[in-house]
């Protein structure tokens, strides 16, 4: 059997599962010495060789899949440790158990949760590069999902900080007073500052112009003498 020298995609997962497996399953049930706990290993390894798909070359994945089927197979033996004195025969991989397996891989990565850490992490990974950071020679921003989602959530927490600033001092103190329209004359308020503009105009005040109305004496009519007959006249 040719060695696997493809890049690992989610197209040729399952090729890569079914030409490996036969392999795989004795091996690590040496190890784990216990039926669940080798599914339990396989399954994990399998996922998180996958996730880490896009930094292993074609022609590495066997043995980065190795070291990881490895390392998830000590891990499992040593959190969930055996009964001493407790032995288990020798087992082969049935068509069942190899079935079962690929259904749990591949609803591991189907899953949103699987995709959603994918995503963050991978954006996480470009950002740490540089590759969506800003490139000082041709002056260009990468936007990234990621990168959007910040500026909305920013945004959002610019327009709640400002609107709290504004609204909560005058939530109970109205913002324009009561008192602006009130009876008092619009020219005295701002007619006075005609005495100090070069103009030589001497504004008078409607009040006092009103009282020297009323203070002035009106004429009095010419009075006549009664020009009625009397029967002593003529």
């Amino acid at each position: 059997m040719e060695m696997w020298n493809k890049r690992l995609e989610r197209d040729n997962l399952t090729e890569f599962y079914n030409e490996t497996i036969e392999m795989v399953y004795p091996s690590t049930y040496q190890i784990c010495k216990e039926t669940t706990r080798t599914e339990q290993a396989i399954v994990k390894s399998y996922v998180d060789v996958f996730q880490q798909r896009q930094n292993i070359p074609g022609d590495e994945v066997l043995y980065v899949f190795g070291d990881i089927l490895l390392k998830n197979a000590n891990d499992i033996v040593e959190k969930y440790e055996l009964p001493e004195g407790l032995t288990f025969g020798p087992r082969n991989l049935d068509e069942y158990t190899r079935n079962s397996m690929l259904e749990k891989i591949n609803t591991k990565i189907d899953s949103k949760g699987f995709k959603v850490a994918e995503f963050i992490s991978s954006d996480a990974k470009k950002i740490k590069s540089g590759k969506s950071s800003l490139r000082l020679n041709s002056f260009s921003l990468t936007i990234t999902p990621l990168l959007v989602f910040y500026m909305v959530v920013l945004a959002l927490l610019i327009w709640g900080i400002s609107y709290a600033a504004i609204t909560l001092p005058y939530r109970n103190n109205a913002l324009v007073s009561s008192k602006i329209n009130d009876s008092v004359p619009l020219q005295e308020k701002y007619v006075s500052v005609l005495d100090y503009l070069p103009l030589g105009i001497n504004f008078i005040n409607s009040d006092e112009q009103a009282s020297d109305e009323t203070d002035e004496p009106e004429e009095l009519a010419p009075s006549f003498g009664s020009t009625e007959p009397t029967a002593t006249k003529g």
